[in-house]
């Protein structure tokens, strides 16, 4: 006997020819806009510049303040332009219909606007990432102790030993680093950032007091290393992070 054919929904393209905009928001705004729960509630409003030569256009936009949760930025930055991605966007409601909504013909990034509450928002998270939740773990069946004897001799102590022994023991002290996490110390480097535009490794991890292999991978992944140049042998932030972060220098 044969299987029957498996049927396929028709696709809807009524909507193909739709100009639709492909949106790159942070993270932070992306989630208080997931929690919205009024369909119709305004989310913000953006004002757009004319068009530059390139093609592309700026613009400004003010988030409804109701629609974030607390300390999230309500100005954002906006450039949009073309992209050369063939995409479409696809819906697939309760019934089973199929439908394209429309065709992705330009690219929108919205970037945080450098200011005052902004960087509030910084020193808040990065305050909370140095806090470390303390556990409290009773122990239930603690090891016995035995008694034993124990026969010692204590020699007499060399005082020009002592004083080395108590040097080298503040010089590690000193010397001695408490490794953050890759998460941590990204936000400290986002902080220290916020001071000058270019750090020497060197001098960047003076501040930091981290290992410097650590400090080099979070640097590669968010900075940009400039060779040659008046700035040469600097990290500067990648464009992507710098428009986030309020320098202050």
């Amino acid at each position: 006997m044969a299987e029957p054919e498996e049927q396929v929904e028709p696709l809807h393209l009524e909507l193909e020819d739709r100009e639709v905009y492909l949106a790159k928001i942070p993270t932070a705004l992306g989630a208080s806009w997931k929690n919205v729960q009024e369909s119709e509630l305004m989310l913000g409003s953006i004002k757009l510049e004319k068009k530059s030569v390139l093609g592309r256009r700026k613009g400004m936009l003010t988030v409804n303040p109701s629609t974030l949760e607390d300390d999230i930025p309500t100005e954002y930055r906006v450039e949009i332009s073309e992209t050369p991605l063939k995409l479409k966007v696809f819906s697939l409601d309760g019934s089973g219909r199929m439908a394209i909504e429309g065709t992705v013909k330009n690219s929108c990034t919205i970037m945080a606007q450098r200011n005052d509450q902004y960087s509030k928002m910084c020193k808040q998270r990065l305050i909370k990432s140095m806090v470390k939740t303390r556990i409290v773990q009773p122990l239930e069946d603690l090891p016995r102790v035995k008694k034993a004897r124990i026969q010692f001799t204590i020699e007499k102590p060399d005082p020009e030993a002592e004083e080395d022994d108590a040097d080298a023991k503040l010089l590690d002290k000193s010397d001695k680093k408490i490794k953050m996490s890759k998460d941590e110390l990204k936000n400290l480097v986002f902080h220290h950032f916020e001071e000058r535009e270019y750090w020497p490794l060197k001098e960047l991890n003076y501040h930091c007091r981290q290992p410097e292999s650590l400090l080099k991978e979070v640097l590669k992944e968010i900075c940009v290393y400039h060779r040659k140049g008046p700035n040469k042998s600097c990290y500067e932030l990648k464009p992507q992070y710098k428009d986030g972060v309020s320098s202050n220098a």
